[in-house]
């Protein structure tokens, strides 16, 4: 069983104000290992490896637009070689790309797969990243299911957002549990549901943090990724969080012994 590293999703400190440079080592500073990035980041790939490498940080896994994987594969993958991200993730539907019944998630899923397999010539595996509109249910079915099964578990795998999972009065912990090893990255996502934006640091909120972190263990997740879609404070929730899921992961750690 390997051990989960912690990670951050770029777009949480997407408003902070600082250099790249600057900005990624104080991502280190607060205990990260890595980064999930937002493509490149608006640079360069050999930039920001350098910016990286710097910091002596990880590339965890990198969002892609379906749209720029769809008109600029080629391209896409010679930025991510570059970059050496180990993997590729499909982070979000425009509205006119989302299906609107089972077929259409199957058939989406059935692109997706392509696309992986596409991808995966190039060293570059490919995962898809929900939110709560692929959790709807479709006489007893959802699309994130419907997608998943359509692809097929060599040419894609899934990214679950603890998060949009409880948005939708689903258990992470049980999706965890369900999907085992199909999933690739877990966002780490707290929230309360009464308030508006949900969205509150890790630790904050309603997450079971123990329980997805033991689940993620036996699925044996590599990467832990930190998300908060809404901060008010980008680098005081990304210090707070870091903290949060590394005290967790420290007891946890401490149970097993």
């Amino acid at each position: 069983m390997t051990r989960a590293l912690l990670g951050l999703q770029l777009y949480t400190v997407r408003n902070a104000e600082l250099p790249l440079g600057a900005l990624l080592a104080a991502v280190a500073d607060a205990g990260y290992a890595g980064v999930e990035s937002v493509g490149t980041q608006g640079v360069e790939a050999a930039e920001l490896r350098a910016s990286l490498d710097e910091a002596g940080l990880e590339i965890a896994s990198a969002h892609v637009a379906l749209a720029h994987l769809r008109d600029d594969l080629a391209g896409v993958a010679a930025a991510h070689r570059a970059l050496g991200t180990p993997l590729l993730v499909v982070p979000w539907l425009d509205p006119a790309d989302r299906p609107s019944d089972a077929r259409g998630w199957a058939d989406l899923g059935r692109e997706l797969g392509a696309i992986g397999a596409a991808l995966a010539d190039e060293g570059l595996p490919l995962a898809y990243h929900h939110h709560d509109f692929e959790l709807v249910s479709m006489d007893g079915r959802d699309g994130l299911t419907e997608l998943a099964e359509a692809a097929g578990p060599e040419r894609l795998s899934i990214e679950l957002d603890t998060g949009w999972l409880m948005r939708v009065g689903h258990d992470p912990a049980a999706w965890l549990a369900t999907w085992g090893g199909r999933v690739t990255r877990v966002h780490i996502k707290d929230l309360r549901r009464g308030d508006d934006p949900p969205w509150v640091d890790v630790g904050d909120g309603e997450l079971d943090l123990a329980a997805v972190l033991a689940a993620a263990a036996t699925a044996d997740v590599p990467w832990l990724l930190v998300e908060h879609d809404a901060p008010q404070d980008p680098l005081a929730t990304m210090r707070r969080s870091a903290a949060a899921v590394t005290a967790a992961l420290a007891a946890r750690s401490g149970q097993e012994r």
